[in-house]
């Protein structure tokens, strides 16, 4: 009975946590092509972006992609906000009462500089993912862990480093992480460059989990059959 119990719990879990085969049947073209269309527009009123970017899509899967086709391509990662923030997060590590008064400072030059440059670290991108599809009426997350950097392993990482996204689709999880699919920092002179990575958007659970660990570990998804 017990072995019951389990196979049942497990065959939902199943059911719960997909991945984006789910959706080969959607044509994203048109999603793209909505976004790209509206390239370049500023982030002084997000309501009439989201409005946008999905009005003319029938299915939410499209538009969160157009959504994210449009964040990907159209906000940069800054290197030195990203620098700056894993220099105090290592300098306060020890210190969370001064690092809480620091970093709520922080956050509001991360989103003044979202919102007036678009240039921003994986925080921006992360909220700016959830603030757009939470005013086109869907449901996401955004998701604070550790992401995996070089040859580092997880147990190895003193502090969270990463935030991404997961999304809800029919009823179902995802996961996507628009910072790694915007672009790169070319390390010789701190520049972004735009190149785009499909791979991070809706990722298996199993694969995302190789590079992204949760703080909360309900998140993971399908994190233990991945491997370190």
């Amino acid at each position: 009975m017990k072995r019951i119990i389990l196979l049942v719990f497990f065959t939902f879990t199943l059911c719960l946590h997909s991945q984006r085969n789910d959706f080969n049947e959607i044509n994203f073209q048109k999603a793209d092509r909505i976004a790209d269309r509206y390239k370049g527009e500023e982030l002084t009123n997000l309501p009439v972006l989201a409005l946008r970017l999905t009005a003319q899509l029938e299915t939410d899967v499209e538009r969160f992609r157009a959504i994210y086709i449009w964040v990907t391509h159209n906000v940069r990662g800054d290197y030195h906000l990203t620098s700056t923030n894993s220099h105090m997060h290592r300098k306060l590590k020890n210190n969370p009462e001064e690092f809480h008064q620091w970093n709520k400072q922080f956050k509001k030059e991360i989103f003044q500089q979202l919102k007036d440059e678009k240039k921003t670290l994986c925080t921006g991108y992360a909220y700016l993912i959830k603030e757009l599809a939470n005013l086109a009426g869907l449901e996401c997350e955004i998701i604070h862990g550790y992401g995996q950097v070089k040859n580092i392993k997880f147990d190895n990482m003193e502090l969270p480093n990463h935030s991404w996204n997961a999304i809800k689709l029919n009823n179902k999880w995802y996961l996507c992480d628009a910072t790694w699919s915007s672009g790169i920092i070319d390390m010789s002179n701190y520049s972004f460059e735009f190149s785009y990575e499909d791979s991070f958007f809706l990722m298996e659970p199993s694969i995302f989990a190789k590079s992204h660990r949760p703080i909360d570990a309900q998140w993971s998804l399908f994190n233990e059959n991945a491997e370190n």
